[in-house]
C-alpha cells in the first residue's frame, strides 16, 4: 500500500499521532459525529488518540485503509477518508470521508475522494466501489454524485454513535 497520495491542493497520508489534536478540534462541534456512524459526540482527545493509533496500526495491513487529508502547503489535517470492506468476505470496497467544518464547501471532499478512488482502483482493482450517506446529509450525496456515484435504491439503518440512535443511510455505487 502506498504511503502518500498527492493532489493539486492536498496530501492523503497515513495518520500521525500529532494529528490527534486536529481531529479532536474538528470533531468538537458534533457535525462530523452526526453524519458518520463511528464518531461519537462528545469526542474526547483520548478517542482521537486511540483512533490515530488504530489507524496507524492497520495501515497497509488491510485493503484501502484510513488516510489523513492534509493541506499540501502546510500538512495540517483538515479531514480524513478511508476505503474498507463492510465484511471480510466482500469483494468490493466502500469509501467514506469527513472534512472539518472550516473547509466545507471548498471541494476538499471531492478532491480527496477522487484521489482515493484512483488509488483504490490502481492498488486493489475492486469489482465495485460503494459509498453511502445519511439521508439528512444531502451535501455528502452531492459530493458522491460529483465523484460518479449513483443511488442504488437501497437503504440501510445504521447506528450513529454521534446521534446515539439509528439513521437511514442511502446506498450509492460508483459507475464503472
Amino acid at each position: 500500500m502506498r504511503q502518500r497520495i498527492e493532489t493539486e491542493r492536498l496530501i492523503l497520508r497515513p495518520m500521525d499521532f500529532a494529528d490527534a489534536s486536529a481531529i479532536h478540534e474538528h470533531c468538537r462541534d458534533g457535525s462530523i459525529a452526526r453524519y458518520t456512524a463511528r464518531v461519537p459526540h462528545p469526542y474526547p482527545l483520548l478517542a482521537a488518540e486511540l483512533y490515530v493509533l488504530t489507524a496507524r496500526a492497520a495501515h497497509g495491513k488491510r485493503p484501502g485503509g484510513s488516510w489523513a487529508i492534509a493541506r499540501r502547503d502546510d500538512d495540517v489535517l483538515i479531514g480524513a477518508c478511508g476505503a474498507f470492506k463492510r465484511k471480510p468476505e466482500d469483494e468490493g470496497i466502500e469509501i467514506g470521508y469527513w472534512t472539518g467544518p472550516s473547509v466545507r464547501g471548498q471541494g476538499i471532499a471531492t478532491e480527496a475522494g477522487r484521489a482515493l478512488i484512483a488509488a483504490v482502483r490502481e492498488d486493489l482493482s475492486p469489482p465495485s466501489i460503494t459509498a453511502g450517506h445519511f439521508e439528512d446529509n444531502p451535501a455528502s450525496g452531492r459530493v458522491l454524485e460529483k465523484l460518479g456515484f449513483a443511488y442504488t435504491g437501497e437503504t440501510r439503518r445504521l447506528f450513529s454513535m454521534g446521534r446515539m440512535d439509528y439513521a437511514v443511510s442511502l446506498d450509492m455505487a460508483l459507475a464503472v
